[in-house]
């Protein structure tokens, strides 16, 4: 079948369908306008289908066999038909993806039209578009798409309006109009989401608050604490009270799950668990955002934390907590850590110090003067601490350097009663050892 020169209006198409039917052109007419009328614009969709799929005649060749006409009309049967069956469709597939189904089988048409054109013109680019905007509508109706990357699209979408307007302007001007609209309308996505992200991603969130009391029993002498945090600002101290409960508060976006729990072993020992999780990986722009995490501890009991958090800050304020060893990582964001005037009891702290770990930040550690600190840096993860940036006070605190370490070890540290040693890894910071109570330093104050 091909499109007729002879008794055409348009473009021919309702002319070549009487060709190879016992009905005449206007009867074809008049069956698209109702079919049109019947469908809410299917058949009208399917009408354009064929108008660019189908050739027109061509007096020179052979018009009988013609695979892309029977490929047109089938394609166009098939949109006019799943009209009437789309509920069922829709039951089937669990959404109703009849008009994205149809914008797809003619953004196909398009697309082979302009392959198949011999013009320098034929705008293969603009026929990419089209198939990728029915192409998104199905893959975000069947779920296969995060949140956020449908809720970005929707927000980007007078980026087409950008495309088509370049596209149009560069068309008369340049072969590859197409090509530089395209790349300018990305570009022009990819700035506005960096910079909306970017001031989203400090914002403090509060849609979402969980909170948690846990009574630690008599007989619990030791606690495990485990945090494990995304983009939270984790700030953890010790009870003013006698109490023994732990108590935990999250204010954050609502695209975090936080999960808190608590176990006792029955041999004195109990664990206390809170992690953040984010069902998807992208969430939507109004989801983004930093939360705060706030966690009290009983200072009556022998405490251990491992502490891990991606984006944030940490403050992580021992001074009253009887903090057997701390383990801290924190990939961005700066700490400072205050640590408490108590020697360690477990035996296994000797073997397996506490490390303190900024990838991306500064880490400023607060000891009591009391305290006989030594602090093991790696010197393939860390500057050289210096008095000259105030790393330091060298009255005391030496700085002894070991094969591939620095040691800041206390002036007093045979002669204290209380003994720590942590392991310190800022590869892209700077790290501060501040000495609180120490008379005639600048360190007196044990505030900020």
């Amino acid at each position: 079948m091909v499109r007729r020169f002879s008794n055409r209006l348009f473009g021919g198409v309702c002319a070549g369908l009487a060709s190879i039917s016992p009905f005449s052109p206007a009867v074809w007419r008049w069956l698209f306008v109702i079919l049109t009328l019947l469908t809410s614009g299917a058949a009208a969709l399917a009408y354009v289908l064929l108008w660019w799929l189908l050739p027109l005649e061509n007096p020179l060749e052979d018009n009988r066999s013609n695979p892309a006409g029977i490929f047109a009309i089938a394609l166009a049967l098939a949109i006019i038909i799943g009209w009437f069956v789309r509920d069922s469709l829709a039951e089937a597939l669990g959404a109703d993806l009849y008009w994205p189904l149809a914008a797809t089988a003619l953004a196909l048409a398009f697309l082979f039209r302009q392959f198949r054109s011999a013009r320098v013109q034929s705008n293969i680019i603009l026929g990419l578009v089209a198939l990728a905007i029915p192409l998104f509508a199905i893959a975000s109706a069947l779920g296969a798409l995060p949140e956020g990357i449908y809720d970005l699209a929707l927000r980007a979408w007078p980026a087409l309006l950008v495309f088509l307007g370049l596209m149009l302007l560069l068309r008369p001007r340049t072969r590859s109009a197409s090509f530089f609209a395209l790349l300018v309308s990305l570009v022009l996505v990819a700035g506005i989401t960096a910079f909306a992200f970017s001031n989203r991603i400090n914002e403090q969130r509060t849609e979402n608050t969980v909170t948690a009391e846990e009574i630690v029993s008599e007989g619990i002498t030791t606690l495990q604490i485990n945090i494990n945090m995304l983009d939270t600002d984790v700030v953890v101290f010790g009870r003013s009270d006698d109490q023994r409960m732990i108590e935990a508060s999250f204010v954050g976006s609502e695209a975090s799950e936080v999960t808190p729990s608590y176990l006792e072993d029955g041999t004195g020992s109990g664990t206390f668990t809170i992690q953040e999780t984010k069902p998807t990986a992208f969430p939507s722009l109004d989801e983004i955002g930093r939360g705060e995490l706030q966690i009290t501890l009983p200072t009556n009991a022998a405490i251990a934390v491992t502490l891990v958090t991606q984006n944030g800050t940490v403050n992580f304020d021992a001074a009253i907590l009887e903090l057997e060893r701390l383990k801290m990582t924190l990939e961005n964001g700066d700490a400072i850590v205050t640590l408490p005037e108590y020697q360690p009891r477990s035996p296994s702290v000797e073997a397996d110090p506490g490390e303190l770990t900024v990838s991306n930040g500064d880490l400023r550690v607060r000891v009591p003067a009391a305290v006989g600190g030594r602090f093991v840096l790696s010197q393939t993860s860390n500057s050289q601490p210096t008095t000259l940036e105030e790393d330091f006070d060298d009255l005391l605190y030496a700085l002894e350097l070991r094969l591939n370490e620095w040691v800041l070890v206390s002036r007093t540290y045979d002669d204290t009663d209380i003994q720590i040693t942590y392991g310190i890894n800022v590869p892209n910071g700077n790290f501060r050892l501040d000495v609180i109570g120490a008379a005639g330093t600048a360190s007196d104050s044990g505030s900020d």
